[in-house]
């Protein structure tokens, strides 16, 4: 399937599109990722790196800032200073955030305001993109801590395309800037100010805050969108991952499977998760003893959603605060292990 798809890579046709020096910069992550010892580091790196190449390019630079309608800024500043003494811990895990450091970041919800933010600023995004959006998801209010950084990585494809950064407030000692690669593989890096809206194509560009935070906190809502009609997968990734991905692994003691064999060593089982609760559930997935999680789906009220995997393969669902509502492991004799069986809310 990868040899009728592609034959080489990187395909011919991603070099006729990139920029000379985007390629070069993703030649020399792939050295890196090659040189890692780790089978399922490995694997998740080149599913970054196929993700980066195979998405297409909405924009000249792939990001900028603007500042934010005055308004909307203006409320969510006021419910900030509101809820800032009432903060708490961030319950998104950091091998789903990216977020590190000597204090973890707090959180603090406001649903019903930031779907009302994420809708009214869909035109500008759209202005700014070039194409009819919809909105996929918004979260926030996070607020980062003294030393916090960000790892570096992209978003969810399925939903994450066209995104935004809103910082509504910060207290800092020195900038905290968000580096974000481009377009033509440089490495640019953006200091918001409060009131600014950085847009970016989160799901093409690599994007992380690798200056430690120094100062008191920095406050941000993530909006996020994806074109109409939108239809790429990981499933699209996966099948663009080279068979070469895994040269090497069994000499540094690792695994030399190839991706089609990570598969047939496991049992395949087709899985329905039920959301019985008065809210959407973002569903998220990970390998027999891996804690980094993906994000696979997303299952609205009183809906059901069909997901084909593996036995020993790990299901976590949560609501858009990250907050984990249920877990599950798929066992062949049951279905599925955890607090509520298969169906699970």
């Amino acid at each position: 399937r990868w040899q009728e798809r592609y034959g080489a890579w990187p395909d011919p046709k991603m070099l006729e599109q990139e920029h000379e020096s985007y390629s070069k910069r993703m030649a020399e992550r792939t050295e890196m990722v090659m040189a890692t010892s780790g089978s399922q580091q490995r694997w998740d790196e080149w599913m970054f790196l196929a993700q980066a190449r195979i998405m297409p390019t909405f924009t000249r630079r792939q990001w900028d800032v603007v500042p934010a309608p005055k308004e909307i800024h203006d409320r969510l500043l006021k419910r900030f200073h509101d809820m800032l003494p009432m903060v708490t811990r961030e319950t998104m895990r950091s091998e789903l955030s990216g977020v590190h450091g000597p204090i973890p970041a707090d959180f603090f919800p406001q649903e019903e305001l930031n779907y009302e933010v994420l809708h009214a600023l869909k035109p500008l995004f759209e202005e700014w993109a070039g194409v009819d959006l919809e909105p996929t998801s918004v979260y926030g209010v996070r607020v980062y801590r003294n030393g916090s950084t960000l790892k570096d990585h992209l978003d969810v494809l399925e939903t994450h395309v066209i995104s935004g950064i809103l910082h509504v407030a910060s207290d800092l000692d020195a900038p905290f800037p968000l580096q974000i690669e481009d377009s033509t593989g440089a490495l640019a890096s953006n200091d918001l100010n409060p009131g600014e809206i950085m847009f970016y194509e989160s799901a093409k560009c690599f994007h992380q805050r690798s200056i430690p935070m120094q100062g008191r906190y920095y406050a941000s809502v993530f909006l996020h969108y994806r074109p109409v009609g939108w239809n790429m997968t990981r499933d699209t990734v996966r099948t663009a991952i080279p068979p070469f991905w895994a040269d090497g692994l069994h000499e540094r003691g690792g695994s030399s499977r190839s991706a089609e064999a990570l598969d047939s060593e496991e049992v395949p089982v087709q899985v329905e998760f039920r959301n019985n609760w008065h809210k959407k559930v973002n569903l998220f997935w990970s390998q027999p003893n891996d804690h980094v999680l993906e994000r696979v789906a997303e299952i609205s009220p009183r809906e059901a959603g069909s997901i084909n995997t593996f036995v020993g393969h790990r299901f976590v669902a949560q609501d858009d605060s990250g907050a984990e509502l249920n877990q599950w492991r798929i066992r062949l004799e049951h279905g599925a292990s955890g607090r509520g069986g298969a169906g699970g809310e």
